[in-house]
């Protein structure tokens, strides 16, 4: 396959490659954002050529949600009589085979933090959730006559369901803390109320070692005269799970570094900041696309992976639909990139220039750069000589 290149720059003009996840060779899953896309006819990279490459241009619907089955829709709770703390096994861990474990699963969807108060109101039952639009944060209050609600949230917990099914829970979207650091704050939050005038809430543990009813905290000022909440300790984060999309391919595994790799290589192309709102189109044009470039040191692309994900890797569902991404390529003449020079090099040559170009010490400098002094001098000594030389004529 000739490539056409570009006279000034003795190198092969760019490609660009269009990829509609339709069109996808291999898929992966049920969801339309992991896939291979095999090229019938090869990008051959020219001798001493490497390629730059970078994100031209895409279009993604924003049909995913921000509360996303098995990522964030779960809490798992206890509920007891008014002032009998929740179950704990021997090691410390809420029972999930105790008489008042279960979990609650909210529907998959985008909720504002008003919409996910009340979703969790209804399906709690035996409490209010609330909103803080002041300050950002979910407040908790007990309105069953004689019950008390714990919420397993400690560190300590396994937060997985009978039958080693993993799902993920809202902490960070709520503003749960897990292991607070502070002891009197550590554990999981209950809220209750007895029917009457006395509102309680607080934090329980386990007490290692022993199986049975664990140990409460230093509860939060209760028990109340009034209804008051139990507030989270940080503000609520309804967009934890999806914050912005990653764009990963098989060609960028040496290109990036990534927090959530502990710091090491990653296969992200790109972040692809979320400019609109649900069931809008996440747009990035070429204008604004082609600004991180990777160096790839391939010399044949013949298949492009691509998945789509959140900050954390997790795949992201469109929920059936498909998404459009253009690949930008650009040659560039391997020998262009010469290596940087040591310390120890740059200090050598910046000697040696200095040695070079010290001023040289002029012995007979030009009369017009003598001093006063020394013309006068000068001037002395001319006029005795020809006053000499006028002697001996005479």
């Amino acid at each position: 396959m000739s490539i056409m290149s570009i006279p000034e720059l003795e190198t092969p003009a760019s490609r660009v490659l269009y990829i509609n996840s339709a069109d996808a060779t291999t898929k992966y899953g049920n969801i339309t954002t992991d896939f291979d896309f095999s090229l019938e006819e090869a990008i051959q990279v020219p001798d001493h050529h490497t390629i730059l490459l970078s994100l031209y241009s895409a279009e993604i619907p924003y049909s995913f949600y921000n509360f996303d089955g098995g990522v964030n829709t779960r809490l798992s709770i206890y509920t007891t009589n008014y002032g009998v703390c929740a179950d704990y096994t021997a090691g410390g861990l809420i029972d999930q085979f105790g008489g008042g474990f279960s979990n609650i699963d909210i529907p998959e969807g985008n909720y504002n933090a008003v919409q996910l108060a009340n979703q969790l109101t209804t399906q709690l039952g035996i409490a209010t959730v609330t909103w803080n639009p002041i300050t950002l944060k979910f407040d908790f209050v007990a309105t069953t006559a004689n019950r008390r609600l714990t919420i397993a949230i400690s560190g300590s917990n396994p937060f997985t369901v009978i039958g080693a099914t993993s799902f993920g829970f809202m902490f960070n979207e709520l503003g749960f803390v897990a292991d607070n650091p502070n002891p009197a704050d550590n554990g999981d939050l209950y809220v209750e109320w007895n029917g009457a005038a006395l509102w309680g809430s607080g934090y329980s543990n386990g007490n290692p070692g022993v199986a049975g009813p664990g140990i409460d905290t230093p509860s939060v000022g209760s028990p109340f005269g009034v209804a008051t909440p139990l507030v989270a300790r940080n503000v609520g984060d309804l967009t934890a799970s999806v914050r912005s999309l990653f764009l990963r391919t098989n060609l960028s595994t040496n290109s990036v570094l990534d927090s959530n790799a502990g710091g090491g290589f990653s296969n992200i192309l790109t972040r692809i900041p979320i400019n609109t709102e649900s069931g809008g189109m996440v747009r990035v044009e070429p204008m604004n696309g082609s600004i991180h470039k990777l160096l790839l040191k391939v010399k044949a692309i013949t298949n492009v992976s691509v998945k789509l994900t959140n900050q954390l890797n997790n795949p992201i569902d469109l929920n059936g639909l498909d998404f459009d991404i253009s690949l930008k390529m650009d040659f560039i003449d391997e020998r262009e990139f010469k290596s940087r020079p040591t310390m120890r090099e740059l200090f050598d040559k910046f000697s040696n220039i200095q040695q070079t170009t010290q001023p040289r010490i002029v012995q007979n400098p030009r009369p017009d750069r003598l001093s006063e002094d020394k013309k006068e001098e000068e001037d002395k000594k001319e006029s005795t000589k020809k006053k000499k030389t006028k002697k001996k004529k005479n």
